[in-house]
Order: C-alpha cells, then sequence, then structure tokens
C-alpha cells in the first residue's frame, strides 16, 4: 500500500511534486510532463521506516515496488519515525524545474535539474539527508559546507518570500522601461502578456521612423531550467529578454500574429524543460503563414542590434536575443553547419531589421 502524504504543481513548469509514503519507506518523485506521451520521473529515497535489508532487492524494484535503501547507506539502519504530513513542504528552486522536500523547516532530500537519466546515457541521483554514502537511489546530502544545494535551496526561499512580502515586479519593470527608453527611445505601445498569471511579463514597441522594435520585459526575472548541464558558466546564459525589429510597413501589415508569436516563445524554456541563447533555432509557424518562405528564427546579437544595458538580475546579466526569421534553407544551413557559419555568410549585410527578404540566402 503507499499513501500520497504531498502533492504540488511547479509554479511554471510542467511538473508534478509527489511525496508517497510506503508501508516500509518514503520516496520523493518529479513528475515531469505528467499525462503525457514523453513523462518522465525523477525519483529520490527519503527514509527507511523498517530495518534496513543488506541488499538492495531488486526484485521489488522489478515489480515496480520501491526498495528501502540497504544498511551500508543508511543514518538510520533499524528505521526512522513515520513522517507528518503536516510538516511536509516543497521548495521550488528559482528555475522551476527542481525542488527540496523539507520536513519541520530542514531540507530533507533535493532533486536538482540534472537529476535522472540524461542525453549521455548516464544517470545521476538526488540527494537525500538519510543517506549516509553514494548509492544508486540517492546521494548524501552532506552539509551546508559541502553541498552548494543548500544554498540553492535558501536562495529559492528568499525568492518565494520577497513575492510574498510584496510587489517584486514594480521596481524591475521601471528600470527595464528605463533600459529601453534609454537605448531606442519612447514607447509607443505596452502589452501584458503574462494573461494574468504569475510571472509578470510584458511586451514593448517602439517605431523609430521606417523601424519597429519589439521587446520582451519580464522573462528574465526566472532563471532558465538546464542551462547549468550544458555549460560551466551558466550564469552568463540564465536570463534574457526576446527582441525584434522590421520595417515599420511591414508590422503594420502582420502585428497580431507577429506579436502573439514572440510573446508565446517567452515561456518555451519552462514549457519544454529546456533553454533559449544565441545561435539556437525555433519554428515560427505564425511567420510562415504570412511569408511562406520563412518557417523559423534565429536567436542572434548581431553587431549592429542597439545595446540596451539591462540591470543584471541577482548579480545575472541579461541576454537580449533578436528574433531574425529564417528560411527553410537558411534553417537547413545553420542546423548542418552551425549557426555561426550561417551569420558569416552575412558579414557586412544588414541581418537585423526584417523587411519580407532572405538576410542570409538569396
Amino acid at each position: 500500500m503507499k499513501n500520497i502524504l504531498l502533492e504540488e504543481f511547479s509554479p511554471v513548469c510542467p511538473i508534478q511534486a509527489i511525496v508517497e509514503e510506503y508501508e516500509d519507506c518514503v520516496y520523493f518523485y518529479l513528475w515531469d510532463h505528467p499525462g503525457e506521451e514523453h513523462a518522465s520521473i525523477r525519483s529520490c529515497w527519503v527514509r527507511n521506516y523498517g530495518i534496513a535489508p543488506e541488499t538492495l532487492d531488486l526484485d521489488a524494484m522489478g515489480s515496480g515496488l520501491a526498495p528501502m535503501l540497504p544498511r551500508e547507506f543508511c543514518a538510520h539502519p533499524d528505521g526512522a519515525e513515520k513522517l507528518d504530513p503536516e510538516e511536509l513542504s516543497v521548495v521550488w528552486f528559482e528555475e522551476c524545474d527542481a525542488a527540496a522536500l523539507l520536513y519541520k523547516g530542514e531540507i530533507l532530500s533535493v532533486i536538482p535539474g540534472w537529476a535522472g537519466a540524461s542525453a549521455d546515457g548516464h544517470s545521476y541521483p538526488a540527494y537525500a539527508r538519510d543517506c549516509i554514502s553514494e548509492s544508486s537511489l540517492c546521494f548524501p546530502l552532506g552539509t551546508p559546507e559541502s553541498n552548494a544545494l543548500f544554498q540553492r535551496v535558501w536562495s529559492a526561499q528568499r525568492f518565494w518570500q520577497s513575492w510574498e512580502d510584496g510587489d517584486a515586479w514594480t521596481a524591475r519593470q521601471q528600470t527595464s522601461l528605463d533600459a529601453v527608453t534609454n537605448a531606442l527611445g519612447p514607447i509607443q505601445n505596452y502589452y501584458a502578456i503574462d494573461g494574468g498569471h504569475w510571472p509578470p511579463k510584458a511586451l514593448v514597441k517602439i517605431e523609430k521612423g521606417d523601424v519597429t522594435y519589439v521587446l520582451t520585459l519580464g522573462v528574465s526575472l526566472l532563471p532558465q531550467p538546464k542551462v547549468e548541464q550544458y555549460t560551466e558558466t551558466p550564469e552568463q546564459l540564465r536570463r534574457f529578454e526576446l527582441a525584434f525589429a522590421c520595417e515599420t510597413s511591414w508590422l503594420a501589415k502582420n502585428e497580431k500574429p507577429m506579436l502573439q508569436y514572440i510573446s508565446s516563445q517567452t515561456s518555451l524554456p519552462w514549457s519544454y524543460l529546456t533553454f533559449l541563447a544565441r545561435g539556437h533555432t525555433i519554428p515560427c509557424q505564425e511567420i510562415s503563414q504570412i511569408c511562406e518562405r520563412f518557417t523559423a528564427v534565429l536567436l542572434a546579437q548581431p553587431v549592429e542590434a542597439p545595446t540596451v544595458s539591462f540591470p543584471t538580475t541577482d548579480g545575472d546579466p541579461i541576454n537580449l536575443l533578436w528574433l531574425v526569421p529564417l528560411t527553410d534553407a537558411e534553417r537547413e544551413l545553420a542546423m548542418e553547419l552551425g549557426s555561426e557559419q550561417l551569420v558569416e555568410r552575412a558579414a557586412g549585410k544588414e541581418t537585423l531589421i526584417f523587411n519580407g527578404e532572405p538576410k542570409f540566402i538569396r
């Protein structure tokens, strides 16, 4: 028999946190994309209730049962006290794709974003306080001095508390608006694009004669998931805003679908548990309905793009990623040779301002 002690959804990502109590042990799970075909589960043993076995019960695992942690790895080999569901709580990391399980305010378990099966074929365990040695079910959580995850959890607690204590958006909103105005001039239109849901996000439009600029605001409030799995300097890529520049006359005819498209991409990293960075390409069905040849956009930082000096967020720089529409042929070339090679083909040419014509392959 199993008993669900806690269920909670991520504030942004399609992830459900579950704490399940079995007859002889407790597990903490993060269920990614619950109910979908590509769903996956990240798990972490939390504690044994009964006497720990000498070895891992592989037969139980083969039957789909949650195994107890073997004695040599267990801080309480003779069993620990039962958990009171009222004393359990979850702290989501700021990226919203990882979480810690707390009991009476103390960290019991942490499932980081990199836990579970990875693309390189390895499986990376989560961390449990009651584990004392590395096992296939979990690793020891250790101490604040030995494990940086403690600081991640405490930082996340402060982050969520800042939203509970007041409006953390107002000051950020104003400094972002000031940065855009200083770089591009007066803002003609301001649109809230969060649908009334947290986190707050906006989109602004600036017309400068023949050219119109569109930029997002607020996306950078949250760091992106998965960045630290792909770079040793995740702080350089964690936060972004999107921008688009085009001829004013072109946008006047196609404003609604393009603004809707830009708005929808601001949720992509958290919806798909990935991240966006310079050089990435993403599909763009909306623009293909306007200009049939174009089917994707390149995220770029063209040398001719205006500099918008957004303030850092928790010490992280904010990357302004410009959307540059691509034709099918251009996207295939980018996938084959890399985005840098594609950009080199346009060396010395204007690539920033879209006018309905290809920029890289004529």
